[in-house]
């Protein structure tokens, strides 16, 4: 029987790609090999499970068939106009003899497919890395240097698991195949299958002696510092990908990638939506009422902003191009700036005759309560 990859992986067959992924990361760290009680057969079995579970298409295939299911291609090769994968074979392999076999391996053999080397050597594990950025650096953006702690390509063999200087000569066991054939019971009579080599691990060669420093495994673990540019416009909650700098594959094998997770911190002076910006500035009545120019702070320093005389109050005034860089693009979006005429709440006593004048003069009723307004008279 196949191994089960959900229970491999401590997860429920409900479980969403992005619960698969980190059950996948916080075992890999616990059982990696460079680790002191690191379990390499834990690690490759863990690797085995995500490898399937994560890719929707395996997934599905794994969930159907069970221990049917093989991790690897199915039915390259075959005959024109017929497609294994088409037929339910559930139940079609049961009193043949040869229940927990393969059965698209099978006939991958029958139609010539299914003869390409498959490696046991696994792409990196990706990373993921909190960044914080002030508001200004989201903005017109940045390039920061960041330390990390990840396992990274043995520099001793150059991520190849080999001991420097050691011959490198043909697996004795696959002869440079890289694969052992065996013979199947099919339904079919005897047939010849093709399996990965456990000698060589699917690479046909084999080292006199595996690297003294990270034993074989190409692997080792270290803080490594990047440089990495943030872009203009980036946002709360984005993600960069940094490719090939997550952690290293199995001897040799592709790089995972680091995904930067980005985090704003607020502005006292602005706020954002996107490329735009927005402020508040205030303004006295008699600013409102007679117009004034107002210097008004942007991320670009202060401008000058001309207030038209009879402006209301919560009046909206665009700043073009002034906005925040626009992810990706030479372009920038606009700083809004909304207007608050605020309302004198001290008045003088000559302050306050100057407003009863005002109001008589437009044949407006005041009610004025002496007792409040002599509180605040000089």
């Amino acid at each position: 029987m196949a191994n089960d990859y959900y229970s491999i992986l401590g997860i429920p067959k409900s479980a969403s790609a992005e619960e698969i992924k980190r059950a996948y990361r916080k075992l890999a760290h616990q059982h990696h090999p460079d680790k002191d009680k690191g379990n390499e057969a834990k690690f490759k079995e863990i690797n085995e499970a995500y490898q399937v579970l994560s890719d929707p298409a395996k997934r599905s295939q794994y969930d159907q068939f069970g221990s049917a299911f093989t991790n690897g291609a199915r039915g390259q090769g075959a005959g024109a106009g017929f497609n294994p994968q088409d037929f339910d074979f559930s139940n079609f392999t049961r009193g043949f003899g040869f229940e927990g076999e393969d059965p698209f391996d099978i006939f991958s053999n029958i139609f010539g497919g299914g003869g390409g080397r498959r490696s046991r050597r696994e792409r990196g594990v990706d990373l993921e890395y909190g960044l914080i950025l002030s508001f200004e650096e989201a903005v017109f953006g940045v390039e920061k240097e960041i330390q990390i702690e990840k396992t990274d390509k043995c520099e001793h063999c150059n991520g190849s698991g080999t001991e420097p200087g050691s011959k490198i000569s043909t697996c004795p066991k696959c002869h440079g195949q890289g694969q052992i054939r065996v013979m199947r019971r099919t339904i079919f009579g005897q047939m010849q299958t093709a399996t990965n080599c456990d000698e060589c691990e699917g690479s046909g060669k084999v080292a006199e002696r595996s690297c003294a420093v990270c034993k074989g495994s190409g692997q080792k673990r270290r803080v490594k510092t990047l440089k990495v540019k943030i872009p203009a416009g980036i946002d709360d909650g984005q993600r960069i990908r940094v490719s090939g700098e997550g952690e290293a594959g199995y001897k040799g094998s592709n790089f995972g990638d680091l995904y930067l997770s980005i985090q704003v911190s607020p502005s006292r002076q602005f706020r954002r939506d996107g490329p735009t910006l927005f402020s508040d500035i205030s303004i006295s009545v008699y600013q409102a009422a007679l117009g004034t120019e107002v210097e008004v702070p942007t991320v670009d320093g202060r401008v000058k902003l001309k207030i038209p005389a009879g402006t209301q109050s919560e009046k909206v005034f665009r700043l073009k191009g002034k906005g925040a860089h626009i992810l990706n693009s030479s372009g920038r979006g606009d700083h809004l700036v909304t207007v608050h005429v605020a309302t004198p709440t001290k008045l003088t006593k000559k302050e306050k005759e100057l407003f009863k004048q005002l109001a008589a003069e437009k044949g407006e009723s005041v009610e004025v309560d002496e007792g409040f307004w002599g509180k605040f008279s000089k």
